[in-house]
């Protein structure tokens, strides 16, 4: 059974898996509720992703969003409100351009941030920066898992072979363990731009298994 989940009710219809897709785009998660400002084929909801989102407490099972979080202008309120619409236990990924390639970073006037791997240690207790200044901040995550990439859309662009062969170099290097990929973030990334992040979070609230 999922973390968090309740067990259904004699007769009554198992709860509907509730997914998120934040600034969608027409690149919508199958099977998940498209959330974005934009009209465009594939939103669902039409909503200021980066302002209070329009769903209730602890309705949430998982939240994507792809590209989206350089785009937050305050990434402290927009953490809050991703755990705050969360069920104890769901899942959370991003997906983002990473920090150590200024150009991919800087290059588009909307983007307001880099972002790095470890800036999401500060909202996880069981890290030395969440234990140290996570008191700022009433959201709760665990860092379930984290990867870094050469290539920029590594799983659906193909690069050529020189940037292919690089590629499979590097993010065997970084992605060997969570050691290796933060020496990679600290020390060596920004001298190759590691051009891709993900990140998957774990919510943590009352009722977390």
């Amino acid at each position: 059974m999922p973390s968090g989940s309740e067990p259904p009710l004699p007769g009554a219809a198992p709860r509907r898996r509730v997914v998120i897709d934040l600034g969608c785009g027409r690149r919508k998660k199958p099977g998940a509720i498209g959330l974005d400002i934009a009209r465009v084929p594939g939103v669902d909801v039409i909503a200021d992703v980066t302002r209070p989102l329009p769903l209730k407490d602890s309705s949430v099972d998982e939240v994507y969003a792809s590209h989206l979080i350089e785009h937050v202008d305050d990434l402290l309120a927009f953490m809050g409100e991703v755990w705050r619409v969360c069920r104890p236990g769901a899942l959370v990924y991003f997906r983002f351009p990473h920090g150590s390639t200024p150009f991919l970073t800087w290059k588009d006037p909307t983007h307001r941030r880099g972002v790095y791997l470890a800036m999401f240690e500060y909202f996880d207790p069981t890290t030395l920066d969440g234990q140290v200044w996570g008191y700022y901040h009433p959201a709760k995550f665990k860092i379930e898992r984290r990867r870094l990439h050469f290539n920029l859309n590594f799983d659906t662009v193909r690069p050529g072979r020189v940037r292919a062969v690089l590629g499979w170099v590097f993010d065997r290097l970084a992605n060997r363990d969570e050691r290796w990929l933060y020496v990679c973030e600290r020390w060596w990334g920004n001298w190759v731009g590691m051009e891709e992040a993900e990140i998957w979070l774990r919510v943590l609230k009352a009722g977390t298994g």
